[in-house]
């Protein structure tokens, strides 16, 4: 994909004369400064020209190579750069820029097989540039060498975890893997229950939950002993509001994979709606014990705790969910509401305080990733099944 090449910095590159200058290294060195000068004005035609005049002065110095491709580059005479830049590595094969330039020349003009082996070498030379992963990484994936293309994106993300193009065109290419994968299957295996299977998550990510029930039912059918298919069926019932229809897949997923904590916890829940706290209170002290850090579970114990005006407990559970998700706002409201039953009214004030600032700071943010890519998040996904009908139960508080 043509998203993936990035050109970098313009970068200069400069030939280290003798103290004693010549009269010709003296002459070449205001070639040199005149180039810049052009090429920093945007006239790159004037700076190759320049930098021309340079060459011929002092033909076996690499680097002036490496500033007349640059040059030739940006003014997009890609054959001339790539002539240029070889000029420049035949005399010092392990210069970092020309490598790197010479790789995006070859990308430019549509030589991907030619472009590997420069970029590899500007990595070798320098790792930490991200404008040579971001491109190997594409050339391989125009070669549809795409788990080549994933190796260099994740040595990237290592390097620059937080760089929004590497994540970008790291997520591109997952969401390629993944397509590429479901088409053999269905190519493979159209009439297995995995296939069914993919299909009902396909329906689910985009909420058409009719037709994902659809599609798990006719997997359970096939293989009604495969894991993490009650659980699937019961997740879409669950998503909807449909707990009766929702808690004996959980059940049963339970039989199967005992250690299933998303259907404890969610079985947990569906009590916890009920008002059956005897039932919940079991299941969400299971579904903690066996994932600590879910902080959802954590959450609907401290819903139960409040609705049985059990509030020490109640602030127990509640702070345990702020301190694994310091950003969510609705702990914060939940915790206000704790507060002022038990009467501590400044106490109750700072966390509406803080309930209402994230709250605010949510809604500046454009979407999240699981309503980008719908279900890419399971406990993402779920925290916003339970948000959805969590502040009215508070309003119906004693």
């Amino acid at each position: 994909m043509k998203g993936f090449f990035l050109g970098c910095l313009m970068m200069c590159l400069l030939p280290v004369f003798s103290v004693a200058q010549t009269s010709q290294e003296i002459q070449a060195e205001q070639d040199i400064q005149a180039g810049r000068q052009a090429q920093a004005q945007g006239e790159y035609a004037l700076a190759a020209a320049d930098y021309e005049a340079a060459v011929k002065l002092m033909p076996e110095v690499p680097e002036l190579y490496g500033n007349l491709g640059i040059a030739y580059y940006l003014d997009r005479d890609y054959d001339k750069a790539i002539a240029a830049f070889q000029q420049a590595l035949k005399r010092n094969p392990a210069l970092e820029g020309p490598n790197l330039y010479l790789g995006m020349a070859y990308i430019k003009t549509a030589h991907f097989a030619e472009a590997i082996e420069p970029l590899q070498k500007a990595l070798a030379a320098n790792p930490g540039i991200r404008e040579a992963y971001i491109n190997l990484s594409g050339t391989y994936n125009e070669l549809d060498e795409k788990e080549e293309a994933l190796q260099v994106l994740q040595r990237a993300e290592k390097i620059f975890p937080n760089d929004e193009e590497i994540l970008y065109s790291l997520g591109s290419l997952y969401y390629d893997l993944m397509f590429k994968a479901y088409t053999k299957m269905a190519e493979v295996a159209p009439h297995s229950y995995r296939y069914d299977q993919m299909l009902g998550k396909s329906y689910e990510e985009r909420q058409e939950f009719s037709n994902a029930i659809i599609e798990y039912k006719m997997a359970l059918k096939v293989n009604p002993q495969a894991p993490g298919l009650h659980y699937a069926l019961g997740n879409v019932y669950w998503l909807s509001g449909h707990y009766d229809d929702a808690k004996p897949e959980f059940e049963a997923e339970l039989q199967i994979t005992p250690e299933d904590y998303l259907s404890t916890w969610k079985l947990g829940n569906i009590y916890l709606h009920k008002r059956d706290y005897d039932n919940a209170l079991p299941l969400l002290q299971k579904a903690i014990d066996e994932h600590p850090t879910l902080g959802l579970a954590y959450r609907d114990m401290g819903k139960l705790y409040m609705q049985t005006n059990d509030n020490e407990h109640a602030l127990e559970c509640l702070k345990k969910v702020v301190q694994l998700d310091p950003n969510e706002p609705n702990p914060h409201f939940l915790l206000a509401t704790t507060y002022r039953h038990m009467g501590n009214t400044a106490e109750a004030q700072a966390e509406m305080e803080q309930f209402q600032k994230l709250t605010e700071a949510q809604k500046e943010r454009r979407r999240p990733a699981d309503e980008i890519l719908a279900g890419a998040s399971e406990q993402k996904q779920d925290l916003k099944a339970v948000e959805e009908d969590e502040q009215p139960d508070i309003h119906q508080l004693p």
